[in-house]
């Protein structure tokens, strides 16, 4: 059986002719995982369907994508890097003999030891660098901050708006399989953008940080009539110039 959860769900946002943008949001159990992440899943094995849920778009939706560029150390960079580190030391020492070649009797040491740090102390950094190329290293996980707005009108839909988080929790937990150390996964969900899918369009997300603030007015029984959920989902597969949830594809 489908089980499928809606929020708001009274008027204006339950009405047909109403025009706004939904985030859908669909588990797929994960059976397990390959070392190869390259294909389309990530490396998922991938099972029977969980719950759905439709959730108004936020105000807000903010999407990262983070790539890293890093010095390339070559063996020549090195080499050099050692040159400078030598030359610096001279330079010191130097400072440090010129003044201790002055000391005459054992009663000067110390003030000529003050006057070496005083000088050593008061020098420039050798005013040089290397220069190395900056390469591409990586491309972390696409990730989606989105803060829903949940609400509720009456008593029923506060239980079924609690019910929304505490699934959404549930789903995202690995559950205990029976002996002492052995799991099963978390399911992995789809996060698309309706009515269109230009904003969020990705098949395999993991839920990587759920964040419910509990919000007055309560009801008679206690439960808040307000949420406001943060939810960060991170792309499972890596992410390409030509991966399909880009809807853009970068020719070679």
């Amino acid at each position: 059986m489908e089980i499928i959860y809606r929020n708001p769900d009274f008027a204006p946002y339950n009405d047909i002719k109403f025009k706004g943008t939904w985030i859908k949001i669909e588990a797929v159990e994960i059976l397990y995982q390959t070392a190869f992440a390259r294909d389309k899943k990530g490396g998922l094995m991938t099972g029977k369907k969980g719950p759905t849920w439709f959730l108004l778009a936020p105000a807000q939706i903010m999407e990262t994508i983070n790539n890293t560029w890093e010095p390339w150390e070559t063996m020549s960079s090195k080499i050099l890097g050692k040159h400078l580190e030598y030359y610096q030391l001279k330079e010191q020492w130097g400072t440090i003999k010129g003044s201790l070649t002055t000391l005459t009797r054992e009663g000067e040491f110390l003030q000529l030891v003050g006057e070496a740090y005083k000088n050593l102390t008061s020098m420039d950094k050798t005013k040089a660098k290397v220069d190395t190329p900056l390469v591409y290293e990586n491309t972390n996980r696409r990730d989606w901050t989105l803060e829903f707005k949940l609400s509720a009108a009456t008593s029923s839909q506060a239980k079924d708006m609690m019910e929304i988080i505490r699934s959404l929790e549930s789903y995202s937990l690995p559950l205990r399989a029976g002996d002492l150390i052995k799991i099963d996964l978390p399911y992995a969900f789809s996060i698309k953008s309706e009515p269109n899918e230009h904003i969020i369009n990705v098949d395999f997300a993991a839920l990587t940080s759920i964040q419910p603030t509990f919000m007055a007015p309560y009801d008679e029984e206690g439960q808040p009539m307000r949420v406001e959920l943060t939810c960060t989902f991170t792309e499972i597969p890596p992410l390409y110039g030509d991966s399909e949830s880009l809807k853009y594809k970068r020719e070679l």
